[in-house]
């Protein structure tokens, strides 16, 4: 009895070792990333495509930091560059929409490829209004922390939204 004892416990710690090696998620913590991906997906809808501005504090930790491409950092939420950057975006292209092509997660980081459109209706980067549409590529690096954005780079691709701009 002993022995069909063993060869029971044996066969059964084998086959249950054997479908953890096997599942992708085992020793990780799978759900992290993703609702990582979905805060960031929820950020683009519920607050930048719908300019709801006021909805950031949702979203944004209070230390949070923005690197900006010309290698200054915004420190906090509290300091008002950002929201008036997106202000600024907002009545240049007032129907601006961001399309996440991409978007990938690795640990506490989400990657961003987008698409922007809208309409360019405001003077933007020293050209007149222009009632031109416009297509142009974005893209962010996300930090996050409990599901709150702790830092933040983002690449704009400037001249080919000036190229369209300046075409008559």
């Amino acid at each position: 009895m002993a022995i069909n004892f063993h060869a029971l416990t044996f066969r059964t710690i084998t086959v249950i070792l054997l479908l953890f090696w096997y599942l992708p998620s085992f020793g990780q913590r799978t759900s992290l990333p993703n609702a990582n991906k979905k805060a960031i997906t929820r950020y683009f809808d519920e607050v930048i495509n719908t300019q709801k501005l006021n909805r950031m504090g949702e979203f944004f930790s209070r230390d949070y930091i923005w690197h900006q491409m010309n290698g200054t950092d915004v420190r906090s939420t509290q300091d008002s560059s950002h929201v008036s950057m997106l202000r600024f975006l907002y009545t240049a292209i007032p129907d601006i929409h961001y399309i996440i092509d991409n978007a990938i997660v690795e640990g506490d980081m989400v990657a961003v490829n987008s698409t922007v459109t809208g309409t360019a209706r405001s003077e933007m980067f020293g050209f007149p209004a222009s009632q031109k549409k416009v297509r142009f590529k974005q893209m962010f690096f996300f930090r996050l922390k409990n599901n709150k954005i702790t830092e933040e780079w983002e690449v704009v691709d400037v001249d080919g939204l000036k190229a369209q701009l300046a075409k008559h």
